[in-house]
């Protein structure tokens, strides 16, 4: 259900010491990303038995492994005898065997083999791996660090039917790019949230969108914008009618972004790293990859993100000067920001 803002109750953006204090970061990791869902990756990445992912999230490693049955599980990737991990980088295991130590886990977080323990020193089952929540969603895998979460269809369920006949459940991943930025993770989060700035920031890709009908919408703990592609510029796959030749912007609360358009799917996770920078990941998924325009897809997008970049990181050196403190939002432009600070609000309990 679409919410309507009462712009009177909080036209004024959040204060710039937000964005740069420690104090906030801190808060923030534990009553936002280790309570919310986070997206870790595709099913395509994972979809043997054996399959691996890794992630980290708020600086807890995270590893999610592809079972005998087809089920996910996923653990803390941290062995239970030192703390060392199980796995570097995503790949294919018939076990887990910490890089450490070398004890040996089962694909279901099972302690196996203690190396350096006799049987009668240790209860294998007092130290099996520590599991986390795991969600499948359109082929995406989500992960929750809270013991109680909240159900993730019941908070995002919607897009499904906001971006039907479109279906990316069994797009293909392809590839991921990363970008460090200077700047804390919620300028940059700000800065997608809105289309307002378009026109000045974003010459290209203003040309291939019809900005006059640049919409808006704010639901409960995501917010869509889209708008009309041309058909003739457009870098991505051209879709069979004019009423699918949309491009769709979702955020999804509190660091998640997934852009849409005919063919292509193209995922984004905004990880903290500091309170003053940020690592965004963008992962490509594509209907058709054979037929798919890839290359060209991922130039243009590479010219966008060195815009945002730019100016994502200026921004920041805004928000710390002694010339600025907060601001005000626009009403018609930027309700994406301002529902987006008030769930940031809500959360620390301002």
């Amino acid at each position: 259900m679409i919410r309507k803002f009462n712009t009177a109750e909080s036209e004024i953006t959040i204060p710039s010491k937000w964005y740069y204090e420690n104090e906030f970061l801190d808060e923030e990791k534990k009553e936002i990303f280790l309570k919310e869902w986070q997206l870790v990756g595709s099913h395509s990445q994972i979809k043997n038995p054996g399959d691996v992912l890794v992630a980290e999230i708020a600086n807890n490693p995270i590893i999610v492994s592809r079972q005998k049955d087809n089920t996910l599980k996923g653990f803390y990737n941290v062995c239970q005898h030192r703390g060392g991990p199980l796995a570097y980088e995503n790949c294919s295991l018939n076990k887990l065997q910490c890089k450490y130590h070398g004890w040996v886990y089962d694909l279901n977080g099972n302690l196996k083999s203690a190396r350096g323990f006799k049987k009668s020193e240790l209860k294998v089952e007092d130290y099996d791996l520590t599991p986390v929540n795991i969600a499948e969603w359109m082929g995406q895998v989500f992960v929750n660090l809270s013991s109680n979460p909240v159900d993730l269809g019941s908070q995002i369920d919607e897009i499904k039917t906001l971006v039907s006949p479109i279906d990316f459940s069994n797009y293909t991943f392809k590839f991921r790019e990363s970008y460090e930025i200077n700047c804390n993770w919620k300028v940059y989060m700000d800065n997608f949230l809105e289309g307002f700035h378009i026109p000045f920031v974003h010459p290209e890709l203003n040309k291939v969108i019809d900005y006059k009908s640049y919409k808006t919408e704010i639901y409960d703990r995501f917010s869509l914008q889209w708008c009309p592609l041309d058909s003739e510029l457009s870098p991505y796959g051209k879709s069979s009618t004019p009423e699918e030749n949309k491009a769709f912007y979702f955020t999804i609360f509190p660091n998640i972004i997934l852009n849409i358009a005919p063919g292509r799917l193209q995922t984004n996770i905004v990880e903290p790293k500091g309170s003053k920078s940020c690592v965004v990941h963008f992962d490509y998924h594509f209907d058709n990859p054979e037929e798919a325009n890839i290359e060209q897809d991922a130039e243009f997008s590479e010219i966008v993100q060195q815009e945002d970049i730019l100016i994502c990181e200026s921004v920041q050196k805004g928000l710390e000067s002694n010339g600025y403190d907060q601001g005000k939002f626009s009403p018609l432009h930027e309700q994406g920001v301002l529902h987006f600070q008030s769930l940031i609000r809500n959360s620390l309990g301002f």
